[in-house]
């Protein structure tokens, strides 16, 4: 016998916000006179909303005003009623956990919840539910292969090393694609306080697509160096996020790289550089030009999506009758 429970997952990122509704298969692996053994049998995703940039009224407030709004027009979109939802999580991630108002964005969505998951994310769950919602984990499960997944978003890459189908450490390093950001004419409006020293560039100044590589071919030295693939520097322990711990580079002899988040779309595409009014499309072109690529590498079955659809569809983990926030392994 199956039950039917219908999820949401909302990811509030650095650069994006997106919603993904699903249903979710829950049968009973118990005998009949046993305490019931529930689990996720199926996952089908129903509805994904479209990629919103996420609404700021500055560069360090949220504006959740504008958020909750475009929440409750999401559930309009697709049909679903507030109190039809059964289960899902609502996850603040990247820069914009670091937020000033975070708690703000928490208390003005969390009527939509229910019984949700609703949390600030932390790097090491926000790069367990990258991992899985881009396919990395079933891709180690399915080949037994070695896999480190990398989710670089707006503000972050999250790291996670996963063997044989289980996610064995994680980290987040200050890399991404909205570090550096431009107008039109590729007039810097923005740089990441992460760039200190790193980044010869300041508001005002007028870019060339020269000096925004010699930017992103830093970033990406560091995310060879998580990989154990450049002798390790000072330079990957600046670059570490405050919140995670030290993330050891990795020294498999066979490993495949795995890619997530809005800088994997542009990895394998030509993109103008000024095509996001940010460092993004010339990270992404850097990385596949580095030896990240050089070896065994894949882009995840989700790329843009993959955190999302992590909340939405693996943030459950079903006992009986309770919900809980999910663990590395379930």
């Amino acid at each position: 016998m199956s039950d039917i429970l219908r999820s949401v997952g909302l990811d509030v990122g650095t650069t994006s916000t997106q919603m993904i509704f699903s249903e979710l298969t829950v049968e009973n692996k118990a005998s009949g006179f046993a305490v019931p053994e529930m689990e996720i049998a199926r996952r089908d995703i129903r509805y994904r909303s479209p990629v919103y940039f996420t609404p700021l009224l500055d560069e360090s407030h949220v504006d959740a005003g504008a958020l909750r709004e475009l929440v409750a027009e999401e559930y309009r979109k697709a049909g679903i009623r507030r109190e039809s939802v059964d289960t899902g999580a609502i996850i603040i991630t990247g820069e914009t956990s670091r937020k000033e108002n975070a708690r703000a964005v928490l208390d003005a969505l969390s009527d939509f919840a229910g019984e949700f998951v609703v949390a600030t994310a932390g790097p090491d769950l926000e790069s367990v539910l990258a991992a899985k919602g881009a396919g990395a984990v079933d891709y180690s499960q399915r080949t037994g292969k070695t896999v480190l997944h990398m989710d670089i978003g707006g503000g972050t890459s999250n790291l996670a090393l996963i063997r044989d189908g289980k996610i064995e450490r994680t980290g987040c390093l200050n890399v991404g694609g909205r570090l550096l950001k431009f107008d039109g004419g590729g007039t810097v409006t923005y740089v990441s306080p992460v760039l200190d020293g790193l980044c010869g560039l300041k508001p005002g100044d007028k870019a060339s697509p020269g000096q925004v590589k010699t930017v992103a071919e830093i970033l990406t030295q560091a995310l060879e160096m998580a990989a154990g693939l450049r002798e390790e520097t000072p330079l990957l322990e600046q670059l570490t996020t405050r919140e995670a711990g030290r993330f050891d580079p990795c020294r498999e002899k066979e490993l495949v790289i795995s890619f997530s988040g809005g800088v994997a779309d542009c990895i394998e595409k030509e993109l103008p550089w000024l095509e996001f009014g940010d460092i993004g499309p010339i990270l992404g072109q850097t990385i596949r030009e580095s030896r990240l690529c050089g070896g065994e590498f894949t882009l995840g079955s989700e790329t843009i999506r993959a955190t999302v659809i992590g909340a939405g569809c693996h943030s459950a983990q079903l006992s009986g009758c309770q919900n809980s926030s999910d663990s590395h392994n379930s």
